[in-house]
Formats: C-alpha cells, sequence, structure tokens
C-alpha cells in the first residue's frame, strides 16, 4: 500500500499546475478571437461575444504572477499570443482549401455553402484579431501583473482578493481599449464599436469581482501544491512559506 502511494505521489509530483493553466489561457484566448467579430444582442445593446471568455484569461494568470513572479507569468503571456498568431493563420490557410458543394449531393450542397461562407467571414478577420490581441493583452497585462506585485509588495502578500479585483480592472481597461481599437475599426459603424466597448467593460468589471473568488482558490492551490511537492520523495525543490496563505 505504502509504494503505491509512493507511486502515486511521484507520478502528481511530474504534474505541473502551470501547463495545465497555460492550456487554459490559450484556449480562452482562441475561443475570444474566433467568437470577437460575432456581435449579438444583450439588454438591447450589441456586445461582442469574445467578451465573454476574455475575464478568463485574467483569472488564471493573475496567480501564476502571484506564486510564480512577472517573469514566468510574462513567458506563458508571450506563449500565448505567438500561439494565438500561429492558431489564426493556420486557421485562414485552411480556410483556402473549402469543399466543392457542387460534388454533393442536392440536399447537402446547402449547408456546405453555409459552412464555406463562415470559414471566408472568419478568415478574414481572424488574423487582424489575433494581432489586436496580442498587442492589447501584452500591454494591458502588464499594467495588470505590475500593479498586482506593488499591491502585493505593500500589502504583505495579504488581500489578494482585493489586489487581484483592482489590477483585473486597470489591465482589462487598457486591453479593452487598444485591442477594440486595432480589431473593430473600420469593421464595425463608430457608434456600434462604442455600444460594444460600453458593454465589455460593464461585464468585465462585475465578472471579475465574481471571478476574483476563482482566483484567489487558485492561488491557494498552488501554494498548497508547492507545500506539498516539498514533501515527496524526488520531487522538485521550491522555495515556500506559510506567509503566502494569507491571500
Amino acid at each position: 500500500m505504502k509504494r503505491l502511494q509512493d507511486l502515486a505521489n511521484r507520478a502528481l509530483a511530474c504534474i505541473d499546475p502551470i501547463v495545465i493553466l497555460s492550456f487554459l489561457i490559450l484556449i480562452s484566448a482562441i475561443a475570444s478571437n474566433l467568437t470577437s467579430y460575432k456581435v449579438i444582442q444583450v439588454f438591447g445593446t450589441e456586445a461582442s461575444l469574445g467578451t465573454f471568455t476574455m475575464p478568463i484569461i485574467l483569472m488564471l494568470l493573475n496567480p501564476i504572477a502571484e506564486v510564480y513572479g512577472k517573469q514566468r507569468s510574462n513567458q506563458i503571456l508571450f506563449a500565448t499570443c505567438l500561439a494565438e498568431i500561429l492558431f489564426a493563420a493556420s486557421f485562414t490557410a485552411l480556410s483556402l482549401s473549402q469543399r466543392d458543394c457542387s460534388l454533393l449531393p442536392q440536399g447537402e450542397r446547402g449547408h456546405c455553402a453555409a459552412l464555406n461562407q463562415s470559414y471566408v467571414l472568419i478568415s478574414e478577420h481572424i488574423v487582424r484579431g489575433s494581432i489586436s490581441f496580442a498587442i492589447g493583452c501584452l500591454i494591458g497585462s502588464q499594467f495588470n501583473t505590475r500593479f498586482l506585485l506593488y499591491l502585493k509588495s505593500l500589502w504583505s502578500s495579504r488581500l489578494y482578493f482585493v489586489r487581484d479585483i483592482f489590477s483585473s480592472v486597470i489591465g482589462e481597461v487598457v486591453y479593452t481599449a487598444i485591442c477594440f481599437m486595432i480589431a473593430f475599426y473600420g469593421v464595425f459603424p463608430f457608434t456600434t464599436i462604442v455600444k460594444i466597448f460600453a458593454f465589455s467593460l460593464v461585464f468585465k468589471f462585475s465578472s471579475t469581482v465574481v471571478l476574483s473568488w476563482i482566483s484567489q482558490l487558485i492561488v491557494q492551490l498552488l501554494y498548497r501544491y508547492q507545500a506539498w511537492i516539498e514533501t515527496v520523495p524526488g520531487g522538485r525543490k521550491v522555495k515556500f512559506s506559510s506567509r503566502y496563505l494569507q491571500v
């Protein structure tokens, strides 16, 4: 029984939570880019569908900066932006190889044509959207991370929930302003862009309060993972102090 427990501990020690968080950040970024040009009606105003996935990125990125530092957070952010741009370029290349609907039975041609049209519409803007995401996210996240860690130095690692809300709001404002200016200018009418921008800020501000509870939980789990892995034979050695649990 003890041997099985040791094997299980060693297996868990090989799992890097940063890899899991990085994967989730990338999925959120791709989902946001794919849906950013889809405008829907919410409470009588226009909104970008990509707005609903963007706050997840900071919810996952802030715990990495809190526990592992700004350098590790920046590395993941740069890698995410690069992978997102590569995905957009690959999607655009694949969309050029459309199916020949005339070869299909008559009943399937309408569905085939609709799919081809949707690929074309997305591919027209996906690279532009990924570039605007990369620029906005890199700049906005710098403001977010610096402010988060600055407050951490002032408050001795306490009150993470409050620090996360303040820093996320600053990061979201900067990101949204830059991203929307690059992505939507010339695509939608100016009044539509203003409505999308206003709804995006209201939604992100309100969702930040809710998501900060989850972000705080992730921070606690990361620190406890670090504390646990020190006790595993052959596990990675990391510096840990119980004061970091004061979040």
